[in-house]
């Protein structure tokens, strides 16, 4: 592990690094109150509603876990032209995430997930959401930012969530072409099982139910992860490929250093909603600044396991990464 006295010499780093993330952005609002009793008019439980609150999701999340690690951060995405659109740009400017990048589509609501909670347990999601490709007018609109944006940028994050940014394979091939032609990583968290529009990109990072499905479509044994993943990586021309495994940790293959898994380190799980955008962005994140990839994944892998202890989505501070350091890795 990094020792602490190096890890106070990244943040310079961190603060000078800058990522773009490009993808579905989600609001998510939060009911949380009590149970105590069961409905005289049906058996169902009576939620005694205490308090409301939203935080950033999606690709708007994986924006805020970047500025959590002290990251410069542009998002770009949908909101719909209405309050929770709203809402969410106005969360974006409070953590200060660049915003120049999403734009208004008045044909579609802002995506939205209500998350009902009592006593600190989730009993049920409600989403709002259309699930459609931008239109042509959108679509020329982000390239035109993008272009712009790319210059300013050290990389890239595809945050696919299947909500419509990146139904159209072109579009998602084209990203990943114009950011590796000026020299930008790229990576992406999938939602597809298809990767050929993903090609290209420095990594792919699934989870485990993501890895299956496109294992299962390739005719892929999951038994063998390094050979599988090796195969992956050459049909999709990866740099690398980092899949998260929930409880189990994280496993990394890359064609010249070979496989690496890391157990997890999370210490109580509450909640793992988010726990992938945090993942994703301590990959680009440690990655930008240069560190190895094994030591890359040893931090990505801590920073899941503290997400997992929060209850709802919430980013991951750069601080609560040294902290949990300091207390449990000092004496290496």
């Amino acid at each position: 592990m990094i020792n602490f006295s190096k890890l106070s010499q990244l943040e310079e780093k961190l603060k000078n690094l800058k990522i773009l993330v490009i993808g579905d952005c989600i609001l998510d609002r939060y009911f949380v109150g009590e149970v105590n009793r069961i409905s005289p008019e049906a058996p169902v439980p009576v939620f005694d509603l205490k308090k409301i609150y939203f935080r950033l999701g999606g690709a708007a999340n994986v924006a805020a876990n970047l500025r959590g690690l002290n990251v410069q951060v542009e998002l770009m995405g949908i909101v719909g032209d209405d309050e929770h659109g709203k809402i969410l740009k106005e969360l974006a400017k409070k953590e200060k995430i660049g915003i120049k990048g999403i734009l208004v589509d008045k044909t579609r609501p802002t995506t939205l997930k209500t998350r009902i909670i009592a006593q600190s347990q989730q009993l049920l999601r409600i989403d709002k959401e259309e699930r459609r490709s931008i239109n042509k007018e959108l679509r020329k609109e982000f390239e035109e930012i993008y272009e712009s944006l790319l210059d300013e940028v050290d990389g890239v994050i595809i945050s696919d969530y299947a909500k419509g940014m990146f139904l159209s394979e072109s579009f998602c091939a084209w990203l990943i072409g114009e950011a590796r032609r000026k020299g930008k990583f790229l990576m992406v968290d999938p939602k597809s099982a298809e990767w050929k529009k993903y090609e290209g990109a420095t990594s792919i990072t699934p989870n485990w139910k993501e890895f299956k499905e496109t294992a299962f479509k390739e005719n892929l044994s999951i038994e063998n992860l390094e050979e599988s993943c090796s195969f992956l990586v050459k049909k999709y021309n990866l740099d690398f490929l980092v899949i998260t495994l929930g409880k189990d940790g994280m496993f990394l293959y890359h064609p010249d250093e070979g496989s690496f898994h890391v157990t997890s380190q999370a210490k109580e799980v509450y909640d793992v909603s988010g726990a992938g955008d945090t993942a994703m962005a301590g990959l680009a994140t440690f990655y930008g600044i240069g560190l190895s990839l094994k030591d890359v994944i040893k931090l990505t892998n801590i920073a899941a396991g503290i997400v997992v202890g929060k209850i709802g989505t919430q980013p991951v501070y750069w601080e609560e990464i040294k902290n949990f350091i300091k207390e449990n890795f000092s004496k290496e």
